[in-house]
């Protein structure tokens, strides 16, 4: 009797663990799919300067709120799980900028100069570890 119940004690802990495991793994999913979706709107899309500075301060807040560290340079470091780094990429003078540089000359002198020039997304890129988005490229469509 005693062999019997020690059986369905270890059994139940087996199945208890299995469904925490699968549990736990079916959130952090869907935390990750609820956190892509404030970016992945912006795929493949057109947008305007003014809505592009208005990621760049959602990308920087995200930076801030997960605490990701920053090099010497101010760029955001991969960490592999949470971190959030955008590019863009200006045809007009053919250099590509990190949010961090743009945001660190302001976002008023973005805003001035872009504010009516459509950009693309073209190019995003997520956390093997966690499937949350780690970079995106947008590149300037018109001048």
């Amino acid at each position: 009797m005693k062999k019997i119940a020690i059986f369905f004690l270890i059994v139940i802990v087996i199945i208890s663990t299995i469904t925490y495991i699968y549990l736990n793994y079916v959130a952090n999913y869907r935390n990750a799919q609820k956190e892509n979706r404030q970016f992945e709107m912006y795929q493949n899309q057109e947008i305007l300067g003014s809505e592009l500075t208005t990621l760049i301060n959602k990308a920087i807040d995200y930076n801030i709120r997960n605490e990701v560290e920053q090099d010497n340079k101010g760029n955001y470091i991969d960490n592999g799980k949470n971190s959030l780094n955008i590019e863009i990429k200006f045809t007009d003078d053919d250099v590509t900028f990190n949010i961090s540089t743009i945001y660190k000359r302001g976002s008023e002198l973005f805003l001035a100069h872009y504010r009516d020039i459509s950009f693309k997304c073209i190019e995003v890129q997520y956390h093997k570890e966690t499937n949350k988005i780690s970079y995106m490229l947008f590149e300037q469509i018109t001048e």
